[in-house]
């Protein structure tokens, strides 16, 4: 009797083998997930790290750090409602130091951010002010209260300005406004509440008595948060908070709960942090102007001696507020 050599598997075998692939899959997947994840955290870190160098190099020639934002109101207790504009942020003035010395020139910083000759230059993406953990690198369109048309189109970022540990609004100015302008207690002034970047600041060096191993600088913040760019500040543009968005869906054009909660236009460019609000918190706060990033459990933070440590939501509430000023004289302990 002769035997028959099987050419082909059973519909049994075949599903084993497909059951296999599939689990093997599955095991393989998450793994790939973590190493692009870390490429892309360290790429992160490195642009942050080349910003710290621009940003050392602009001191050195000038002697201080640009402005956070420059406007012509100079009023340090007007509030950035009362914004006049052209409001160039800290980013668009360190672009020579940043290797964008072709851009700079191509902007004419006595024109508002966006307007006119500067619509197109405002567009420009910059890979090194970006986060590739960010999928949301959409150009930003900035409304007025009016929500009707978009006032200006700006290219999306992700590093923002570290103002102190005052919510913009009130802490933009550097003079912090007390929420009760009759309690002075209610606010905290000079640099107990200040951080390195506000609107028309000056810090140097040396005015950052706290250390700058000890003082954040710069920050993250994802699109999935709320819009950032290099640009500056629109004066009277909204800056939604999409978290507050059930789900978050950025850029929605207005209105909705994300513009219910929308701050001025300087939380483009700025953010605070303080024991409340901790980077990256799992429940995401409202406010569009604080630290949050796509990286898993916290964020990664430019200090002042230019380097960058990644700091997690689990940070010691007083020691981060404490590392968003200048000059508080807080011990920080271990962060």
């Amino acid at each position: 009797m002769t035997r028959q050599n099987r050419l082909a598997f059973t519909l049994i075998e075949l599903l084993v083998v497909i059951a296999i692939i599939a689990i093997l899959i599955g095991l393989l997947l998450p793994a790939v997930q973590k190493v692009r994840e870390a490429a892309a955290r360290l790429t992160c870190t490195n642009n942050l790290k080349q910003v710290g160098l621009g940003l050392h190099n602009y001191h050195d020639q000038f002697n201080t750090l640009p402005p956070g934002y420059s406007d012509a109101n100079n009023n340090p207790l007007v509030t950035p409602d009362g914004d006049l504009g052209p409001g160039w942020g800290w980013a668009a003035h360190t672009l020579p130091f940043l290797e964008q010395g072709n851009l700079f020139n191509q902007i004419n910083f006595k024109v508002t951010v966006g307007v006119g000759v500067n619509a197109t230059p405002v567009r420009q993406d910059l890979k090194i002010l970006q986060c590739p953990s960010d999928p949301y690198q959409e150009a930003v369109s900035v409304y007025t209260s009016s929500f009707t048309t978009p006032v200006v189109t700006l290219a999306h970022a992700n590093y923002v300005g570290c103002a102190g540990w005052i919510e913009c609004f009130q802490g933009a100015t550097g003079n912090i406004i007390p929420e009760d302008p009759s309690d002075p207690e209610s606010g905290v002034y000079g640099p107990g509440g200040r951080g390195a970047f506000f609107r028309n600041s000056r810090t140097t060096f040396g005015t950052v008595t706290d250390g700058l191993s000890n003082t954040i600088f710069a920050g993250e913040r994802s699109g999935n948060h709320a819009p950032v760019t290099w640009a500056g500040a629109y004066p009277g543009g909204q800056t939604p908070a999409w978290h507050a968005e059930q789900p978050a869906r950025p850029n929605v054009p207005p209105p909705g709960p994300a513009y219910d909660n929308a701050d001025y236009a300087q939380a483009m460019v700025l953010s605070h942090g303080n024991a409340e609000h901790l980077p990256s918190p799992a429940f995401p706060i409202f406010d569009p102007d604080t630290f949050y990033s796509n990286h898993t459990g916290g964020c990664n933070f430019l200090l002042g001696d230019g380097s960058v440590r990644f700091i997690r939501s689990s940070v010691t509430p007083a020691a981060f507020q404490g590392m968003c000023t200048v000059g508080g004289g807080e011990v920080l302990g271990d962060f």
